[in-house]
């Protein structure tokens, strides 16, 4: 059997924005070996701005290519995959001394000054969008965009950047507070939502509750993501720092909870898209977590060639593989790496971005 050769503890990147910043997200594509991702501030005070950094790998430094102002606060990014210059972001505006959430689209330009150029705007006076929780680019169907808000799902048609104001489709209310929503990768038109402390998943094409888990976390849920390779499976976080796995068919039980890890509120979580044994997720008590759940991964550790299992002694045990300790103020955001498996970023309050990477120990762990 093939072993991992000796491993250095990798020196994470860090890169500071020197404003408030609540939201990170991947940029889609890239070139191996180096990594770029997009950070929002939300200043109350100073104009904000988005910020367009590279990692390399290589020297382990973060390097900022490009800043675009920005008018208002970000609280949320969210790039197109099919073109990484569209991106959509929500926050607050404080135009004319009046608090309002707002949601637009735009394209990023490249050169020498740099510049976001609106192109539509989603607001509606008929019906207003409430503080935004999730922006979800539809896999299964082009220039559809579904964004949750604190207490309704909608649907919008024409994000595609090509013109003309993006239609909403469709509005379907899901429940007081609201925490976020997630696509399903494997089957169209359903999208899962936390609210409170429960789990919803509801089927766009009828407008109803398709399942539904209540107390599915002691206090408040916060987020839910789908696994991207097991379908029916989703991860939940809460108020009560802890991770859990759900399969919507047999809500009665949890299918694996993951502990120890937080001591606050459980803000975010993420499957890796690679290696859905790996799990990212970040909290108010400024801890970034990998944990590894192999036991409800679609390719359990300890599972030999052909199918067969070396024995459930043999596994690796599900849990904490490793905390990164580098911010000081609560991380609100987190996300994997778009074009590496092993590399992810963070980001806290206070501006702080931090990318690190998948001890060489557990990343051979999967390999070999």
């Amino acid at each position: 059997m093939a072993t991992a050769p000796p491993q250095v503890a990798a020196r994470a990147g860090v890169w500071l924005c020197r404003q408030p910043s609540r939201c990170v997200a991947a940029v889609p594509g890239g070139e191996s070996g180096r990594h770029r991702f997009l950070v929002g501030t939300c200043d109350l005070q100073q104009k904000n701005e988005i910020h367009l950094v590279e990692f390399s790998e290589e020297s382990a430094e973060v390097s900022c290519k490009q800043s675009f102002p920005h008018e208002d606060e970000v609280w949320l990014i969210s790039p197109s995959p099919a073109d990484s210059r569209l991106i959509v972001t929500s926050g607050l505006s404080h135009a004319s001394g009046k608090t309002s959430p707002v949601l637009r689209l735009y394209r990023t330009s490249e050169g020498s000054e740099a510049s976001l150029q609106p192109l539509a705007s989603f607001d509606s006076d008929e019906t207003p969008l409430g503080s935004v929780k999730s922006v979800l680019w539809d896999p299964h169907q082009d220039s559809h965009l579904v964004v949750a808000d604190a207490e309704a799902v909608h649907v919008f048609q024409g994000a595609s950047g090509s013109g003309g104001k993006p239609n909403r489709h469709q509005t379907l209310h899901v429940g007081q507070r609201c925490m976020g929503a997630c696509l399903d990768p494997h089957h169209r038109q359903q999208v899962s939502t936390v609210d409170d402390g429960h789990l919803k998943t509801w089927d766009l094409r009828t407008s109803r509750l398709a399942f539904r888990k209540d107390n599915a976390h002691l206090f408040g849920a916060r987020d839910v993501d789908y696994n991207p390779n097991v379908p029916y499976q989703v991860l939940t976080t809460g108020e009560d720092s802890a991770l859990r796995f759900w399969d919507l068919r047999q809500l009665s039980t949890c299918m694996r909870s993951l502990t120890g890890g937080h001591h606050h509120w459980a803000s975010r979580a993420r499957f890796n898209g690679h290696h859905d044994q790996l799990v990212l997720s970040c909290g108010t008590d400024s801890m970034v977590c990998l944990w590894r759940a192999g036991s409800v991964a679609s390719a359990p550790l300890g599972e030999a060639a052909g199918g067969e299992d070396n024995s459930a002694a043999q596994r690796p045990p599900d849990g904490l593989v490793k905390r990164y300790e580098e911010h000081e103020d609560s991380v609100y955001g987190c996300c994997w790496s778009a074009s590496d498996a092993w590399v992810f970023a963070s980001v806290s309050f206070d501006g702080k971005l931090v990318v690190n990477r998948v001890p060489g120990e557990e990343k051979y762990r999967i390999l070999l």
